[in-house]
């Protein structure tokens, strides 16, 4: 029993010595990474971002950087230029000593080894960059090509001394990499083993996206060029290789057996499914205090029809690009659109984001129309005007998935594009934000940034309110920003922060000079000053805020607050100045303290009275508006509002021709010219719109005729006939009987509106094929009209009747010109 406490006993002490002797051997084997960072043309790069695994990111100053502390092995290595084009490099690399590496802007690096049964003895391998003439000699260790320009394709060849197999190829596109992808141009040259490369196409020399080519296990998927790159097949092995897309086989199957030498393997697709191109929102983030919103998409080529997704859930499918959301619910709603034809669908990830917000009655510390001003300054040398506008509250998760109460606010800046939006959701107990978003202005680009945070504040391992009695001393911080810029990394943070809260600090800011309370939260890791924040209870904010970038800490962001307004009159939610495509729109104010009742007044004259905060207009004619909400409190006094403008431009819907759902109907010769159609208008919620027919006597049809629409002055039709336009028809009923010709005719209607003076586009095409024929049947003596069948274009093709058959029919519907 002693000999057996004893080895427990040295047991036990190894264990305890082991990880500090670890520790110490780690510390005193790590390693530097530094060098250079240039620009394509070689000029040294602005600000740029080296990172290193998991580790902090280095930035570069003046064109150089150094990053330490680096643990030995393999690592995955990242710069990002922040200042020269949003761009960056991943790359593969070994570390076993300290590395010098010169960075350049648009060029990356080929990371490769060779292995197999043939190299373990020590042999060396040559391998050469053929397009450059460059080569190397390698023994089983990591070497590179580079840098070399990203987009171009380059090939490489292995010529192994002895053996069978002896050439391995390879040929592959220089990409950037990213986050999900660091190590694209990385590769291992096995002893034995070649390639399979080339283009895959269709039958039009067109490439094929987005299709997985196989060649037993091993799967490649093309690139925008169609290009293709099978790995390490074994020579002397036969592979069956296929294309699929979307579940589809497109090409092959083709056995083929491996050999030495150049690997070209070009494929052409038998077949080309038409899959639906995708369809983007035009409709940009936006808010409502449960008023509806119109949703508006636009679609993608070889559509039939489209799904919309509120929180995942399926709430229209159908063809229109357009849809009213009547919020049943507080929050954020996000909804996505997804493309669907016969052959596949296509969700497009950008999702639409609608924030419906509760009207507030209950005191709080913001209060909807409350707003601060700042002046913004960002290294490197950017700066801007930026105002901040709470609108309202909603309930949300932090990146803790905690619950926290929060104020929506509203960002403004005099260089926003049109469309361009930002919005914060600010954590009502420390005024920090749990969540960011802003998208570029949609003329100019659809990328957009998302940010989640999370403070977690605490005292002695309790949570802790900022501004409580009993303060913080500790801050656990966590951030993920998804960035859609092509190229750019998401930015994850998640630091351990020393809070250092001090009283009565004085400091000068653009809006005068003001006692804060001064807040230091410090990165516990590096003992950098993360954030400083100086808050003042007369603003009810911060008047100053400088922000260190977590992971950097060298770049940094300034607010310094220039004006602030706390509402002593209502205040207005609906943006000014914006463009209504519409002639209906809601106005929207905040909700006033002691307010009994508000009146809303457009260019002079009362338009609303009563106890609502917003109002919606119908059926407004071009041209500006502007509005006063006076409201009356219990006392009697009234406060009026400043004035919102608002300019409106109507936009007429096209026509919709009316599908009947029945099969064709043959008749007889005589009658083949006579075609019927008739179409339907649709208003701003998509819905049908007519109005009774009533005759001189004033006298209206119960049954309201589909034919007749409100305020349409006249229809126009046409039809095109081998390239030659004609008008057909023009008249104001919403039907008509057409004289043409046997062959094949494209329709198309618009409308005029005289309440508004505008005209539409032209509505989406149908197709009439008009077929002489030999059968004849009985007539009536007032003959048959021909009836139509309509079916939409996408995989419904051209379905022709046995010959000497008369037929009329629409064929498909197309996109609207």
């Amino acid at each position: 029993m002693k000999i057996k406490a004893s080895l427990i006993a040295s047991l036990f002490l190894i264990l305890l010595v082991s990880p500090a002797v670890q520790s110490e051997e780690e510390e005193e084997s790590q390693f530097s990474l530094s060098g250079s960072v240039f620009t394509f043309e070689g000029s040294l790069a602005n600000s740029t971002s080296i990172k290193v695994g998991s580790m902090q990111s280095s930035w570069s100053n003046s064109g150089e950087y150094l990053v330490e502390g680096i643990t030995p092995g393999e690592n995955t290595v990242r710069a990002y230029f922040m200042n020269d084009g949003h761009t960056v490099a991943y790359r593969k690399m070994f570390f076993d000593s300290d590395t010098s590496l010169d960075w350049h802007e648009g060029k990356n690096w080929a990371t490769f080894r060779t292995q197999g049964e043939y190299t373990d003895g020590g042999a060396t391998t040559l391998v050469e960059l053929v397009e450059k003439s460059e080569s190397i000699y390698v023994q089983d260790e990591m070497r590179t090509f580079g840098p070399y320009e990203i987009g171009q394709y380059y090939t490489i060849r292995a010529h192994f001394s002895s053996g069978e197999g002896a050439d391995h190829y390879i040929r592959f596109k220089m990409s950037s990499g990213s986050s999900s992808d660091p190590w694209p141009n990385d590769f291992d040259f096995i002893h034995g083993h070649n390639s399979k490369y080339g283009y895959l196409k269709n039958s039009l020399g067109t490439p094929v996206e987005g299709a997985m080519v196989s060649a037993g296990d091993i799967d490649a998927i093309t690139n925008s060029d169609g290009f293709f790159l099978l790995q390490n097949l074994e020579i002397g092995t036969t592979y069956t290789i296929t294309a699929n897309q979307e579940g589809v086989e497109i090409a092959g199957p083709v056995v083929t057996e491996i050999d030495s030498g150049q690997g070209w393997f070009n494929l052409t697709s038998t077949s080309v499914p038409n899959f639906p191109g995708p369809a983007n929102f035009t409709t940009q983030i936006t808010t409502t205090q449960g008023s509806p919103v119109e949703i508006n998409w636009e679609g993608g080529a070889d559509t039939d029809y489209f799904r919309l997704y509120e929180n995942d859930e399926v709430i229209y499918t159908g063809g229109a690009m357009s849809f009213i959301f009547d919020p049943s619910e507080l929050g954020t709603r996000v909804f996505q659109i997804e493309s669907i034809n016969s052959n596949g669908s296509f969700i497009n990830p950008k999702e639409l984001q609608i924030i419906v917000l509760p009207q507030q009655s209950s005191p709080s510390l913001w209060s909807p129309g409350m707003s601060w001003s700042y002046y913004v300054q960002s290294t490197p040398e950017d700066h801007q005007n930026m105002t901040f506008t709470a609108i309202g509250s909603e309930t949300i998760e932090d990146t803790f998935g905690r619950e926290r109460d929060t104020y929506v606010v509203r960002i403004s800046n005099g260089d926003y594009g049109v469309g361009e939006k930002a919005f914060r959701w600010v954590d009502s107990n420390n005024l920090l934000d749990i969540k960011t978003y802003w998208a570029d202005a949609p003329e100019v680009s659809s990328y957009y940034q998302e940010g989640y945070l999370g403070w977690n504040f605490t005292a002695s391992g309790i949570e802790a309110g900022l501004f409580s009695t009993n303060p913080p001393t500790s801050l656990h911080f966590n951030r993920t920003n998804f960035i859609s810029v092509p190229g750019h990394p998401d930015v994850y943070d998640d630091t351990m922060n020393v809070v250092t809260i001090d009283n009565d600090v004085e400091i000068v800011t653009g809006a005068g000079t003001f006692n804060t309370t001064h807040i230091s939260i410090t990165d516990a890791d590096d003992g950098i000053v993360s954030w400083e924040l100086w808050y003042n209870s007369t603003v009810r904010n911060y008047v100053r805020i400088i922000d260190r970038l977590p992971g950097s800490h060298s770049d940094s962001v300034i607010y310094d607050l220039t004006a602030y307004d706390i509402p002593s009159i209502p205040r207005f939610i609906t943006e000014e100045g914006k463009l209504f495509n519409d002639d209906e729109y809601r106005i929207e104010w905040t909700d006033f303290r002691g307010a009994i009742n508000y009146q809303l007044v457009e260019n002079g004259d009362v338009v609303y009275s009563g106890g609502n905060t917003s109002f919606g207009l119908n059926k407004q004619g071009d041209g500006a508006y502007s509005y006063r909400i006076i409201a009356t409190l219990e006392s009697g006094k009234t406060v009026s509002s400043s004035l919102l403008n608002i300019e409106v431009f109507f936009v007429l819907n096209a026509p919709v021709f009316i599908v009947p759902e029945e099969s064709p109907t043959y008749i007889s010769e005589a009658l083949a010219e006579s075609v019927s159609v008739s179409w339907i208008m649709l208003d701003h919620y998509g819905n049908g719109v007519m109005e009774d027919t009533c005759n001189a006597s004033g006298e209206c049809d119960s049954s309201p005729d589909p034919g007749v629409m409100a305020e349409i002055e006249w229809y126009s039709v046409t039809s095109e006939t081998d390239g030659q336009v004609r008008e057909v028809y023009n008249g104001s009923r919403a039907n008509a009987v057409l004289d043409l010709e046997p062959g094949q005719h494209r329709l198309r209607v618009k409308a005029y509106s005289n309440a508004n003076g505008v005209s539409s586009e032209y509505s989406d095409s149908v197709f009439v094929i008009v077929e002489e024929s030999q059968i004849s049947f009985p007539l009536s003596s007032f003959g048959l009209i021909i009836s139509l069948t309509l079916a939409i274009m996408g995989s419904i093709g051209f379905f022709f009747l046995p010959k000497n058959t008369l037929k009329a029919r629409m064929l498909s519907m197309v996109k609207r010109d």
